[in-house]
Formats: C-alpha cells, structure tokens, sequence
C-alpha cells in the first residue's frame, strides 16, 4: 500500500508540474498563454478612410479643416485625410466636379453658380455666415467718384470676393458699369496685385488687411461692420458622395465641429497652427484675425440654413442671372451639422 501510495503523490506532482508549466495556475486556458488569449480576442483597429480633400484659398475662413489635419482631429475620428491647397474656389470646384477630390472648402457663390450650371454639388457647412470683407483703397482715396474708370480686383469670378465688390460698389452709390472688374485668380493674387498697384481697389479681410494697412491702404467700405450675411466658406460635396459616404461625411462634420470648439479654447494652440496656414509670421496680424474669426465669426455647429443663402443668392444673380430662380435648399444640407449638435458634438 505505501508503494502505491507513492506512486499516486510522484504522478499528482507530475501532473501539478505540467499544468504548471502549460500556464494552468495563471488563470489562462490551459496551454495557452494569457498573452496569446488576449490577443486573439482583440478586436483589430480598423484602419483610418482615406479621404481627397481640398480648400479653396489660403484665408483664415479655411481654418477649421487644417486645424483638424494639424492638430490630428481627423484620424481621432477615423480619418485619413489628404488636405490639399488648390488655389483659388473655381479651380477647387472644378477638381470636386471632376473627381480629383472628395470634398472640397470653399465659398457657398461659387457652388450655387456649379449648381446652375449643372453641378450636382451641396454645401453641408457654413463657416462664414457673414461677409468679412472690407473695401481698400489707397490712401490718396478721397471719395466714390475715386473709383469711377478704375479697376476693382476680386479673387475670382462668380466668386464670394466679387459678390462683395459688387455689394461694396453700389453701397457707395455706383453701379458696377462705373467700374472694371477684374479676377486675378485667388485671395492671395488679390493681395498682391492691389500692392503691386495692378488695380485701384478690392475687398480684403485679416491678415492680408494687415499688409495692405502699412502698404498705405485704407478702408473705404466694411461690410464686417454691418454684419451683411454671406456664405463665405462652406464644406462642399457631391450629392452622390454624401449620400454613398454618410458615415465618412459625419465623421468629417465632427471633426470640423471639434476644431472649432478646441480652437475657440486655446488661442496660444491655434495662433501657430494658423501661421502655418497663411504663411503669415507677424504675430500682431494673427492675433487680430483670431480675435476676428475664432471668436466672432465661426459658430460651434456651421449650420446651413436659407437665409444667408437666399440672400447671397440675390446678390450673385446681380453677375450671374442664372441663379435667379434657384431654390437654394437644394444646394444645402444640414442633415450632418444636426446630427452632430443632436448629439452635443459641440458641448
């Protein structure tokens, strides 16, 4: 009996030992690692969408989209998108249009004249839902008759640049036949051309004020100041994309709205992020165009709604009769910007 008592305690330390050994007392499944457990009951991190996406300009009214790629918000929310400058709103639309991109940023004008003209574009954020523009003139400037047979440069054509000369123009009492409008292509050809004194006169805005103001110009009309409604910077898609890529265009909605507030809350984060973006390094010029934009122009939620767009609307159709008639809800949807405020994206 003691030898087969032996036997019996020699093949229980046996057995203790290669449980042991196989991992059993670690409180894993026998023979398997609690290593090799978890890892294959890991769930994979799906990989982040690639989204094409493009702004219009190099303006301050673009800053929410590159905050968001800078500052990683876009991958945060599963995003892995290509930001791109394509200088100047008509070359952006024309990329949207032709596929080159997904999305595109630029003005709430430009889309309504796409859409005329056969587009099947929408806007699904509104940035800037009031005109930042002020008219600059010399400072030799001494009244609207200065103007008459001079040259008013705009960024483009069609575009919210022009909409605004033309509203600055009648406002001091001519009429657009009084003067020759000129496109130069973009914000920053705009810029320049008024400084090289290629043309007389043309709307500006922060920081590029800020140049013009020790170039000698000055202010000779502010539609700022009036608070005239616009729809100055929008995130624009087609209607197929959205539709076929809800998910990805909420996820792009979110993250815009998500800048916006992270912005509103760190000047000293975004003031870097936005000499970045304007390649502008005078700190006094950035801080006036934060102070401008971040915290009185852009709204937490970009809401679009028609009341800037009919009005935008009426303006246009004084260059562009096309867009007359148009019903401007279906160039607008705010199905995106709604989700997210229903679910308090914004706080």
């Amino acid at each position: 009996m003691g030898a087969v008592k032996a036997l019996r305690v020699t093949a229980v330390a046996i057995s203790v030992a290669i449980v042991a050994g196989c991992g059993g007392n670690t409180g894993g499944t026998a023979g398997v690692s609690p290593t090799a457990t978890t890892l294959a009951s890991a769930t994979p991190t799906p990989a982040p969408i690639k989204v094409r996406a493009a702004y219009g300009n190099v303006t301050p009214a673009n800053l929410a989209p590159f905050y968001a790629k800078e500052k990683g918000i876009f991958l945060q929310n599963g995003l892995d998108v290509d930001l791109s400058l394509i200088d100047g709103g008509g070359k952006s639309m024309a990329a949207l249009l032709g596929n080159s991109v997904d999305i595109a940023q630029l003005g709430g004008t430009e889309t309504m004249s796409a859409y005329v003209g056969g587009g099947d574009v929408q806007a699904v954020a509104l940035f800037v839902p009031v005109s930042p523009w002020v008219l600059m003139a010399p400072s030799s400037y001494t009244g609207p008759n200065d103007l008459r047979g001079k040259t008013i440069g705009v960024a483009s054509k069609g575009g919210s640049s022009e909409v605004a000369a033309v509203q600055q123009i009648e406002r001091l009492g001519l009429k657009t036949s009084d003067v020759t409008i000129l496109a130069t292509g973009s914000v920053a050809n705009l810029t320049a051309a008024m400084l090289a004194n290629q043309v007389y006169a043309g709307p500006g805005h922060p920081p590029d004020t800020a140049a013009l103001f020790k170039a000698g110009y000055k202010v000779i009309m502010d539609l700022a100041a009036q608070n005239v409604p616009a729809v100055e910077n929008c995130t624009i898609v087609t209607k197929k994309y959205a539709s076929e890529h809800k998910d990805v265009m909420q996820k792009y909605v979110d993250a815009l709205i998500q800048a916006i507030v992270a912005m509103k809350k760190d000047k000293p984060g975004t003031i870097p992020v936005m000499q970045k973006l304007l390649n502008v390094t005078d700190q006094d010029a950035l801080s006036q165009t934060y102070d401008y934009y971040v915290t009185q122009i852009f709204p937490v939620y970009p809401t679009v709604a028609p009341k800037e767009w009919n009005y935008s609307r009426d303006e246009l159709a004084k260059t562009n009769a096309a867009v007359k008639d148009l019903d401007v809800t279906k160039v607008i949807d705010n199905t995106f910007v709604k989700n997210a405020q229903d679910r308090k994206v914004g706080g």
